[in-house]
Parts: C-alpha cells; structure tokens; sequence
C-alpha cells in the first residue's frame, strides 16, 4: 500500500468513525431526553397520589373548601 493509498484509507476511516460518533451522540440526546420525560411523569404520579391521599382527610378537605371560599370572596 502506498503512502497516498494509506492517507486516504485514514481519511476514510476518520470520516467513519466521526458519523458513528454523530449516530451515538443522537441516540444518547434522545435517550436522555425520554429519561427526563419519564422522571416528569414520575414525580406528578407521585404527586398527584399524595394530593390524593391527602384529600381523603376530612380535615384536609374541609381546609382547602375554606380557602378557595376565602379567596372567591376576596375577588367578589
């Protein structure tokens, strides 16, 4: 193989490498970016669930009824 043959081999074979590493970095945004969403939608399940479990107290109810009252009244 010649000195010209060979710099082009690894001309090529640079070129190769940095699509593959384009291709990976891709392909880890989007991973990243579907991991973000799922640990979104994680944390509003969970709270959403304590919401819930909090509501089931009358006490906690009869709290946030008295404070939505207040402010339609302070708005009136």
């Amino acid at each position: 193989m010649s000195a010209k043959q060979r710099a082009r081999y690894i001309a090529r074979r640079q070129e190769l490498l940095e699509l593959e590493a384009d291709v990976q970095r891709a392909e880890l945004a989007a991973t990243f970016a579907r991991w973000e969403q799922r640990r979104v939608l994680t944390w509003a399940t969970g709270a959403g669930r304590v919401l819930l479990r909090a509501l089931k107290s009358p006490r906690v109810r009869w709290l946030v009824i008295a404070a939505a009252l207040r402010a339609f009244r302070r708005k009136a």
